[in-house]
């Protein structure tokens, strides 16, 4: 093949590489308002809208396969919960109980694997409130962290775990 034929072979391809490429021509702009694009974007999450529409599909789920401490709306909230113990929280929780549901109040807990007696977290969320509480047991330790100084108000069987886990962490009882 000559070097003009080549040269035609090459212009050809690209001429129809250009056509075959269409560019897509936007006819019309859809009127909104900002109302309805602040809705939309809401809709993507309906944790904001409705907590209650996502949070309570998680009952039965693990927290790791739901990426709630990763991935979620609520990470955001739980980074800044928690600050500096995030990440271990995330790193630690290893060991884990599904999500459960009590009245409005969902729970799950999550330990360091082969030794939940060190590290163990337990994450409650108000879903009627939009609130989120973290109980970490950290060598005989209670640490509570409340979103907005909103302590969860716990009831029967889930007042009744807490209770037992405090005993066997060795947590010395409120006055």
């Amino acid at each position: 093949m000559s070097e003009r034929a080549k040269y035609i072979f090459v212009v050809t391809l690209s001429c129809f590489t250009l056509i075959s490429c269409k560019k897509e021509v936007i006819k019309s702009v859809p009127a909104t308002d900002s109302t309805s694009i602040r809705m939309d974007a809401l809709k993507v999450d309906s944790a904001v809208i409705n907590p209650t529409d996502t949070l309570s599909s998680l009952v039965d789920k693990s927290v790791i396969g739901s990426n709630i401490l990763t991935k979620s709306s609520i990470t955001p909230r739980l980074k800044t919960l928690l600050g500096s113990d995030y990440d271990q929280m995330v790193k630690y929780w290893n060991t884990e109980t599904p999500f459960i549901k009590e009245g409005d109040i969902l729970h799950a807990s999550g330990c360091k694997q082969h030794d939940c007696n060190t590290y163990s977290y337990d994450l409650y969320i108000d879903i009627k409130n939009n609130k989120i509480n973290v109980y970490k047991f950290s060598k005989s330790k209670l640490t509570v962290f409340t979103e907005d100084n909103f302590r969860i108000v716990l009831k029967d069987s889930l007042l009744k775990y807490l209770s037992t886990k405090k005993i066997n962490a060795n947590i010395p009882k409120e006055k």
